[in-house]
């Protein structure tokens, strides 16, 4: 038999970079990821959240390395957009689980952040496929989120 979750790995190398209050209009999105993309910059997940009708946050995660180059890059590109503020997170790891089964089994996602919930780590953003989910936890509690899901879907 086939097991519902393949694999399940973290990244504690990496740090969320939320531009706050972007505006959301066509294009904002283009032009933002091809400043990075051009000044070298290789991004590990993006998430889109809109705030209001006129608004969004976008956050994406980084190589912590390189977290205080691309701030002070996109303090200085960004002005146009008229965002509230670029906000750092450090203490983050991607929790990444793969599975052929997850695209197929209704209530997956549930089920998995009801584990992380019952241990009390708090998800900060998620970024899903038909073959992947992937969250971001506080960098201390990745290894006790990894083996309680290991525990439980193993």
């Amino acid at each position: 038999m086939e097991k519902l979750i393949e694999q399940i790995s973290a990244k504690t190398d990496l740090a969320k970079v939320i531009i706050a209050s972007v505006p959301d209009t066509p294009g904002i999105a283009s032009e933002l990821f091809s400043l990075l993309g051009e000044a070298g910059f290789n991004l590990e997940t993006i998430t889109q959240v809109s705030t209001s009708k006129n608004v969004c946050d976008v956050s994406f995660t980084i190589n912590e390395k390189e977290v205080d180059e691309v701030v002070e890059y996109l303090r200085t590109k960004v002005e146009h957009f008229h965002v509230k503020d670029v906000i750092v997170n450090k203490d983050i790891a991607l929790i990444t689980i793969y599975g052929e089964k997850i695209a197929k089994t209704p209530g997956i996602a549930g089920k998995i952040f009801t584990n992380v919930a019952k241990n009390g780590v708090n998800i900060e953003n998620i970024t899903a496929s038909l073959m992947m989910i992937s969250f971001l936890v506080p960098k201390n509690r990745a290894n006790e989120v990894i083996e309680s899901l290991k525990k439980e879907f193993g």
